[in-house]
């Protein structure tokens, strides 16, 4: 048994998240289904799931296959047969035991707000458009409260045994276009 590691990105506007659903389209099942010739039945793991319409870059999906793969071919006909909405970036042999969850050692993340009177219909896809200026130093300094290790159970469903303590290692907002 191997286990691979993919990193992948994709625009999760045409899917409904990337947890695989009998109903509808997901990048799981998708992922899942154009790997099929070369790994058979197989099922992947991810990093973080994302919602419907959610976005990602780096995204890390592991899978453990008794199947020898040519990861490089399984690669360029990934890209061919699920771009361009998922773009395969790598995939490579890992130890066993490698888990795209368990194995993680940090997330980012990162939300675009385009603020003021003009949209950029290039980011429309990717961003949430405002019709006011934000105050950005002040956002600053309320993000700043959330760095640190804090416990953010209140932000979740029960989460029974496992802890809701999380480290944020920064939290900032930046201005990329010019004011």
């Amino acid at each position: 048994m191997t286990t691979y590691r993919i990193d992948l990105a994709y625009d999760g506007t045409g899917f409904h998240g990337y947890s695989r659903q009998d109903t509808v389209r997901t990048v799981q099942g998708e992922l899942e289904a154009a790997l099929l010739p070369f790994t058979g039945p197989v099922a992947t793991d991810v990093a973080g799931r994302t919602d419907r319409g959610v976005h990602a870059a780096g995204q890390v999906v592991s899978l453990a296959t008794d199947v020898e793969v040519d990861t490089a071919r399984v690669v360029r006909s990934l890209n061919r047969r699920l771009g361009p909405e998922i773009s395969v970036a790598t995939m490579v042999a890992v130890p066993n035991g490698f888990h795209a969850r368990f194995s993680a050692v940090g997330r980012a993340y990162r939300y675009l707000v385009i603020d003021g009177d003009t949209p950029d219909p290039f980011l429309a896809r990717f961003s949430w458009h405002l019709g006011h200026r934000l105050d950005v130093p002040a956002m600053d300094r309320g993000a700043a409260a959330l760095v640190g290790e804090h416990d953010f159970a209140s932000f979740c469903r029960q989460a029974g045994e496992r802890s809701t303590v999380r480290l944020v290692r920064i939290a900032r907002w930046e201005r990329c276009r010019p004011d």
